[in-house]
Order: C-alpha cells, then structure tokens, then sequence
C-alpha cells in the first residue's frame, strides 16, 4: 500500500477547508477568528440574507386508484373550486369552509393563553414582593430558580399527561374495550403513584376484556405504550413534588424575614403550578385552532379526476363525511411520519420535493394531511403525514422508498449561523463580540434553517457573533439544546 506523502495530505486538507469557508461564505456570512491575551472566539457578521427551513424525511411510496376526501374539522362551505368531471393534480384545492367562526375561536383561544400566562406573571410579582432583598433575606432572585424550576416541572407533567391520555385512548381502541376510567388526572398525589384513571390495558387494576379486534400482539404493544406512559406521568408527577416542596420552603424564609405580599399574602406554590397547569391546556387549545383553521382550506391528495362533490356553498360540512371522490390515473403519493417536535412548523400545502430511489430527477409534490394522533408505539413520538405528487410519473413502484424534503419556511431579513445560535426552554441568546468583550444577547428567532437563522429582533446588520470559544473543547452532543425547529441545524468550525 502506497502512503500519501504528509505534504500532499496537509495540501488536500487544507483545500478542503478553503472550500467549506468559501461554501459557507457564499451564503453571506464572513467568518473572522479574534485572538488575544484572553479568550480566542471564533465569529461570524450578522448579515442580512435570505434563509430557507426544510424538514428532511425518508418516506414509502404508494398508488392511488381512488380517494374519499372529507374534510377535517364541521362548517359552513365558502367556496367548490371543482366540478365532476374535473381533472385535478395533488395538492389541487378542492373547496374551503368559511374562516370566520374558525379565526374567532382562534383569536378566543389565544385570550384565553394570554390571561393564563399573565395570572402566572401575577402570581410571580406576588411571590417576589414577599422577599425583602435585603440582610434580612434571600430577596426574589433567589427565588427564581425555585419558580422556574417549578414552571418547567409542571409543563412536563402536563405533557406526560397528555402523551398517557393519547396511549390510553389508542390501546382502548385498539384492544376494542372502553377505557376503564375518567382519565388521569395532572395533580401529583402524596403518595407519588399514578393517578388512578390510568388503569388501563397495562393492568394494574381490573383485567380488561380480551381484544375483539385488531391482533394480539397489536394490543400488547398498545399496552405497553399505555405502561411506558403511565411511568413517565409517574416520574414527572414525583418532580413536580419535588419542586412544589423545594418552592414552598423558599417562599416560607422570604415570608419570615420580609413584610409579606400583602393583606392575603404571596401566591402559594401550588397555586403557580395550577396555574402553569392551565396555562398548559390553554395552549394545547391554540394549537387545536391553528390546526382547525389550517383544516378549512381542503386539497386533493392524488392527481386524477372528480368522481363526485358532495358540497355546495353555503351548506354545511361534517368532519369525516366524504366532500369529494376522486379516481387515481396512475397516481402516487408519499407516506412519511415527522418528529412531534416538527408539527409546529408542518402546513398543508407546503412544498416538497420527492427523489425516490432509481429515479434522476426529484419529483414535485406538496403536503397534502397531517395526521391528527401519533403513529402507534413510536418512539419518538411521530405523526403520519402524506405527500402528494404532482402528475404521473413513471418507474415509480409499491413500496419503494423517497427521501423527501419539504419546505416549511421562508424569509429574508438579519440572520446569523444557526450555530451562533442558543437556546433555554424557549428563550435564545447569542453572543455578540464587540470592543474586545463578548456578551449575552436575548434574540427573537425567526426561519430556522441548517446553516443560518433568521433573527426578527435583538440584533443589527454588522454586528459580529461567537461561533465557538476556541479555548474550550467541543462538545460531541448539547443535551440543553432547546427547540430548533424543523431541519435546524448547528456548524460547528474547528479552529483555522
């Protein structure tokens, strides 16, 4: 075996990170690295530049002879963009249901978030007027780290809670029994075991009744992921007791040393956790009416011709109830499924592009549904969505498989490496480096794509950001890393 000369082999090296510079360059960020007696950053100009988010899933290709099309949430039909007889492609809109009552139990449901997370707002200013801040006291900045961590305890309880409620649904239906309780309940116990309405399949109370559909195994499965959650409802339950205590010791030493709130006194920790708690359901709300309003414009999954419309404007809509019937020409369509954590970002009718395997080309296609409950026994938790494609291409089979690549987002405006970027729940910081000092800046994120993240506010055109400390070892995985949306990403560049 011939060795490569070690000068040919730093020559190689070297071009190929000129290359990713000059790459990264080319996106319209300039990279500087700063050395001085102190730390030695590695930065990057905030620049303004057009920033594209994409999700990036794998998905299974399958025909389509005929499609019953309803649509996903009860109205009034506005508007029939087809007629029978019609020819229509994927992701053709077919009808829409008025927007007005669905856009007022938005804007409803979004007052009602707002007032919830100003109760807890109250409820903080009430805990920190009980802290002196003086000799006599720990003063309120030592309280927040106690109410944040109560904060974020109980989020995770509440969605614990939600995660078992669905498992439970999804076991009782697939095992064809009713569930056998009113359902969980979010309040921690004393004791620290499960609320009892999550005796369910996983048994732990009364056995339920054999399956009478669906397969054994299927049900078994469904049991299990009834068990897993019912221990993860357990475990974030016993943190929230945790915290409440930890809360309430605090609040009882700033009390003693201080005035108090007033007459009736600081918002207890278990009030701010009830709070947090709805809080938690409001919010759940507004996700259910973005979703409801997204529902009423309704597309055609194939490409094909109308068999039938079952609507008219004017006339009302039930949710499940077939509008229209389609019939495929040859038509194909991508089944995938997302990270919960990519919902957010998901429309239908976004754009996606398709390149399935022995094909040259990528294939045009859009969002075309959105699963509203998660695929069973995933972990991670995932949701079903479906891609249509646009025409009828050939060579395409049964089964094969597509990397598919959609796009969820675009926007121009001050954007900075998606690596300069830093998350803490749902608050993000960079480091702005100016004057030979670096300091933490809270930003507003917009798009949020691989290489660069748009920022809505906090920083300017020409500032320069901290891409990496080059004194510190890089880390191999970031277990702080918050929510970075749908095919964020982090670059993470070695020093020169």
């Amino acid at each position: 075996m011939t060795r490569r000369p070690p000068a040919t082999r730093f020559r190689r090296a070297a071009a190929l990170g000129i290359a990713g510079l000059a790459i990264l360059a080319g996106a319209g960020t300039a990279y500087a690295t700063v050395s001085a007696s102190g730390p030695a950053y590695r930065l990057a100009s905030v620049t303004a530049a057009r920033v594209t988010a994409s999700l990036d899933v794998v998905g299974t290709l399958s025909p389509v002879q005929e499609a019953d099309v309803p649509f996903a949430v009860s109205g009034t039909v506005s508007s029939v963009a087809v007629r029978a007889g019609q020819r229509v492609t994927a992701g053709q809109r077919l009808g829409s249901l008025s927007k007005a009552s669905l856009r007022a139990g938005l804007t409803a449901a979004q007052s009602t978030l707002a007032q919830a997370n100003l109760q807890i707002s109250n409820d903080i200013a009430s805990q920190d007027q009980a802290a002196p801040g003086s000799a006599a006291g720990p003063g309120p900045a030592a309280l927040r780290p106690a109410q944040q961590r109560l904060l974020r305890a109980q989020r995770r309880a509440d969605h614990a809670l939600a995660r078992a409620r669905l498992a439970l649904a999804q076991a009782s239906q697939v095992c064809a029994s009713p569930p056998p309780g009113p359902g969980p309940s979010a309040t921690p116990s004393a004791s620290g075991r499960p609320s009892p309405g999550l005796a369910g399949p996983a048994g732990s109370g009364s056995p339920s009744p054999a399956p009478t559909t669906g397969s054994a195994a299927a049900c078994a499965s469904a049991a299990r992921q009834v068990l897993a959650a019912e221990t993860a409802l357990l475990h974030a339950q016993q943190a929230v007791s945790r915290q409440l205590a930890a809360l309430s010791a605090a609040l009882a030493k700033a009390s003693a040393a201080g005035t108090g709130a007033g007459p009736g006194g600081p918002a207890g920790a278990a009030q701010l956790a009830a709070d947090q708690a709805t809080a938690d359901a409001d919010a759940a709300q507004v996700t259910v009416a973005e979703q409801n309003l997204a529902d009423a414009t309704l597309l055609s999954p194939i490409s094909g011709t109308v068999v039938s419309v079952a609507v008219s404007p004017g006339t009302a809509a039930s949710a499940g109830s077939t509008a229209f019937e389609i019939a495929g020409l040859g038509s194909y369509q991508v089944q995938t499924e997302v990270p919960v954590t990519a919902l957010p970002a998901l429309k239908v009718g976004q754009p996606a592009s398709v390149q399935p395997d022995g094909l040259s080309a990528p294939l045009a296609g859009s969002v075309i549904s959105i699963g509203r409950a998660p695929v069973t026994g995933s972990s991670p938790v995932t949701y079903p969505v479906t891609i249509g494609l646009t025409g009828q291409p050939g060579a395409l089979h049964d089964n094969g498989f597509a990397n598919v690549i959609i796009t969820t987002g675009r926007s121009r405006g001050v954007s900075v490496p998606t690596s300069a970027v830093h998350y803490s729940g749902h608050q993000a910081t960079v480091t702005v480096y100016a004057a030979g000092r670096a300091r933490s800046v809270r930003v507003t994120v917009g798009t949020k794509g691989v290489l660069l993240t748009r920022i809505t506010a906090g920083l300017t055109a020409g500032q320069q950001v901290v891409l990496a400390d080059l004194h510190k070892p890089l880390p191999s995985t970031n277990p702080n890393q918050g929510p970075i949306g749908p095919a964020g990403g982090s670059i993470v560049l070695g020093p020169p």
